[in-house]
């Protein structure tokens, strides 16, 4: 279930302590249920373990739970990356996004995948908007070298444009 933000007034999932815009307190949050935590736990071990299988299963079992945990999404997305799904992955970071359309890693996650598939179009929107995004996600830990690594890839975008 979504709540305006008091600061912004974005949409905010229940589950979010946070606006991914602002950054404002969420008054609505409600913490993800217990079942829903010990799968994501369960999955992240999995994935540091480089069980991506076992990983990817978790995360859909926590998503069929509740469909509005973020961190199932974007962590599904990142394993079924890695083992070369990249489809999946973009439709799994698009419902991250649909939760946390403020976040910048979602946005320039959403950027490389498309480039991996040479969708360039796509690419560079998504890295465009991960560009604007930086300067005031609060999410972000460290701004300036995560603008210079978006920077580098919309720089590609140009240099193809000489070809």
């Amino acid at each position: 279930m979504m709540a305006k933000c008091s600061g912004c007034g974005a949409n905010v999932p229940s589950h979010d302590e946070t606006c991914s815009y602002c950054g404002s307190h969420n008054p609505h949050y409600v913490p993800p249920d217990n079942n829903v935590n010990q799968l994501l736990e369960e999955a992240m071990k999995a994935y540091e373990g480089e069980r991506y299988a076992a990983a990817i299963d978790f995360y859909n079992q926590a998503i069929a739970l509740d469909p509005e945990v973020f961190s199932a999404y974007f962590y599904l997305a990142a394993a079924l990356t890695i083992i070369g799904r990249h489809a999946e992955a973009i439709k799994a970071m698009e419902k991250a996004q649909a939760l946390r359309p403020g976040n910048t890693a979602v946005h320039y996650n959403l950027g490389m995948l498309y480039k991996k598939i040479g969708r360039q179009a796509e690419a560079r929107m998504y890295l465009e908007k991960a560009l604007e995004l930086v300067k005031r996600d609060p999410a972000v830990q460290s701004q300036k070298q995560l603008r210079k690594d978006i920077e580098k890839e919309l720089a590609e975008f140009k240099r193809w444009k000489l070809f």
